[in-house]
């Protein structure tokens, strides 16, 4: 594993574990139910019982274990020859390195989208920001783009 490879597992244990200590923290100051369904602009369309602030945590920890187990899995189904090995060795690189990141920005954004939840529990009126979900989406789509353009340009 190269720095950057390290660099990203940390910072995304480092975000599972702050998001759990979060939720652990809070939990017992939430009242019986928590804002949920939250629009486009961030505003909360309903609420639900506040266990199911246990969910996203849950949802992080099983993206955290079961992204690069897909990843190591789809590999092994492939390779048949040298070169091709090669090749798909290169590209299971590339996709290591994307799948990491896009890993971080999934855990950061639902440590992030917790504690909006949390802090529009514990403080009425607050909610989520205008830009999570355009910034939230881009930083999902726009890398996973570029590197299938990259990849049909580079064989």
């Amino acid at each position: 594993m190269t720095p950057q490879d390290w660099l990203m597992e940390i910072l995304a244990l480092t975000g599972l574990v702050a998001m759990f200590v979060y939720v652990i923290y809070y939990y017992p100051k939430l009242s019986g139910t928590i804002p949920a369904h939250f629009d486009a602009l961030g505003n909360p369309e309903g609420s639900e019982n506040r266990n199911v602030i246990w969910l996203i945590p849950g949802i992080s920890l099983f993206l955290y274990i079961m992204l690069p187990q897909i990843l190591h899995f789809r590999l092994a189904l492939r390779s048949s020859t040298f070169l091709n090995r090669v090749r798909t060795q290169k590209q299971f690189n590339g996709r290591v390195r994307l799948l990491r990141f896009q890993k971080v920005v999934l855990i950061w954004g639902l440590f992030y989208l917790s504690a909006s939840t949390i802090k529009l529990s514990l403080h009425p009126g607050t909610g989520i920001a205008v830009w999570f979900f355009p910034v939230f989406l881009g930083l999902l789509i726009i890398p996973s783009l570029s590197y299938l353009i990259f990849l049909k340009n580079n064989p």
